[in-house]
């Protein structure tokens, strides 16, 4: 019966779209799912060390891919347990995600979206529509200055110290 239910929520869309079905059918111990966007799985993890969720997110949609997709960038590992499982029930949507607020806002959620997929990548050293990690040495100019990745940070060559790629 569970089986089958989760079978049933592939068809629910992308959010589970970093989980290997098959894979966690046969596991038989914990092991690293590889993170694809958009992925929205549900998360256990030490909320000391959690970044926050991105409060621009505030209609319906995206909010937890991003938050998802920020643990990625900060090099977060996911680590799929083969005998858990938590079921999500279908529910009627709350006042706030109803299907015509969701429609009013959908091309703002997106905009939002793909302008979040730059910044935090682009903080984290990362290309965001490859999702590779820069190399040490690629750089961006920023108010005429050049601005180096050197694997760890983004630094003002002038300077020598760290600085924000976007501010």
């Amino acid at each position: 019966q569970v089986r089958r239910r989760i079978e049933q929520s592939r068809s629910y869309g992308n959010w589970c779209s970093c989980l290997n079905y098959d894979a966690w059918y046969n596991a038989t111990q914990s092991y690293l799912a590889d993170y694809r966007w958009p992925c929205e799985p549900y998360l256990l993890g030490a909320t000391s060390s959690m970044p926050f969720f991105d409060e621009r997110f505030i209609h319906y949609g995206n909010d937890k891919a991003q938050h998802v997709l920020s643990l990625f960038y900060k090099q977060f590992k996911f680590a799929v347990l083969p005998f858990h499982f938590l079921v999500h029930w279908t529910h009627e949507l709350s006042g706030w995600a109803n299907q015509q607020k969701r429609n009013a806002h959908f091309g703002e959620v997106m905009e939002l979206t793909e302008q979040f997929k730059f910044e935090s990548g682009t903080q984290a050293g990362v290309n965001w529509h490859t999702g590779i990690r820069f190399s040490p040495g690629t750089y961006r100019v920023k108010d005429g200055k050049r601005i180096v990745w050197n694997g760890e940070a983004w630094i003002d060559e002038s300077t020598g110290k760290p600085t924000d790629p976007l501010a």
